[in-house]
C-alpha cells in the first residue's frame, strides 16, 4: 500500500535528531508527495519542545524549504499535549492560526496545570501498563478526550490509548463528528491494533504517520503492511493512501 504523506515528524527543534531540511530530503528521497514537521507543544521541557519562539524561527525555515522544493509540500503542524480531565491542552487561541493544523495526545513529560490533573490523569497513565485502569478510570480519560476533540480543532488525535487508556469506539465516533482524523502510528501500531475493533465500528477516517524521529524513518511505513493484511478493511479508510489533498480541521475565527 502506497501512501504519500508522512504528517508527524520531528527535528532538533524538539527530541527529533536533525534538521527541518533533512525530513524534507527524507521525505523527497522516500517519494512522497507531503510532508509535516510537528515538533512537541509548549508544555514539554523547552530543551525538548517548541517554544513559541522556536516556533517563530521553525516557520522561517519551513518557508525556505516550501521555496526550494516546490515538488512536495510542507506542512508546519505541532503535536500539543493533552494536559487533564477536562480536555484542556498546551494551546492559546491565538496560537492556532501559526500552525496549517494541530496533532494532540498524551505526552509523559508534558506538565499539567493543576496538581488535580497530575494525580488524576498524568500518574494512573505512568502505571498504566502494569496496573489495568478501572472503568471509571476509563470513562474519565474518554471523557478528557472527547472533550478535547470538542473544545479545540484538533485536526489528528496521536497515539490514542499510549499509556491514557480510554474507550476507542467512543473517542473514535466523536473525532468522526468533529472531523478529527485518528492516526496509526508506526511507532505505535500494535496499540492501534488492539483498538481496531472499536474504531471500525466507527466511520472515523484515519491517517497513518511514521513519528520520525530521525530523516532515515521519515516516510517508513513498512510496519503497516501487517497491519493492512489482518485488518484490509482499512485500505479505504487512510486518507493519505491517496494522492488527494487532505482537508485538515482547522482554526477559524
Amino acid at each position: 500500500m502506497k501512501i504519500y504523506g508522512d504528517y508527524h515528524t520531528h527535528t532538533y527543534f524538539s527530541d527529533g535528531r536533525r534538521s527541518v531540511r533533512e525530513n524534507v530530503e527524507a521525505a523527497i528521497k522516500r517519494g512522497l508527495n507531503a510532508v509535516a514537521i510537528s515538533d512537541h507543544g509548549f508544555a514539554n521541557p523547552d530543551r525538548y519542545s517548541l517554544t513559541r519562539k522556536k516556533a517563530s524561527e521553525q516557520r522561517l525555515l519551513i518557508a525556505e524549504e516550501r521555496s526550494k522544493h516546490p515538488e512536495i509540500a510542507v506542512f508546519h503542524a505541532i503535536e500539543a499535549d493533552i494536559l487533564g480531565l477536562e480536555g484542556n491542552i498546551d494551546m492559546r487561541p491565538e496560537d492556532f492560526e501559526n500552525f496549517d493544523f494541530v496533532i494532540a495526545g498524551f505526552h509523559r513529560f508534558a506538565t499539567p496545570r493543576r496538581p488535580a490533573d497530575f494525580f488524576t490523569f498524568y500518574l494512573p497513565a505512568y502505571f498504566s501498563f502494569a496496573v489495568k485502569p478501572s472503568r471509571d478510570a476509563i470513562r474519565r480519560n474518554t471523557r478528557a478526550f472527547t472533550q478535547m476533540i470538542k473544545r479545540y480543532p484538533v485536526a489528528i488525535v496521536a497515539h490514542l490509548n499510549d499509556m491514557v487508556i480510554t474507550d476507542p469506539k467512543e473517542v473514535a465516533k466523536c473525532a468522526a463528528d468533529y472531523g478529527t482524523l485518528l492516526e496509526i502510528n508506526m511507532k505505535h501500531i500494535d496499540i492501534f491494533g488492539r483498538a481496531l475493533d472499536g474504531i471500525l465500528a466507527t466511520d472515523v477516517g484515519l491517517i497513518a504517520n511514521t513519528d520520525a524521529h530521525t530523516p532515515e524513518k521519515v516516510g517508513d511505513f513498512s510496519p503497516l503492511a501487517a497491519l493492512i493484511e489482518s485488518a484490509p478493511e482499512l485500505k479505504g479508510r487512510i486518507v493519505n493512501a491517496s494522492e488527494n489533498a487532505i482537508n485538515f480541521r482547522k482554526y477559524r475565527y
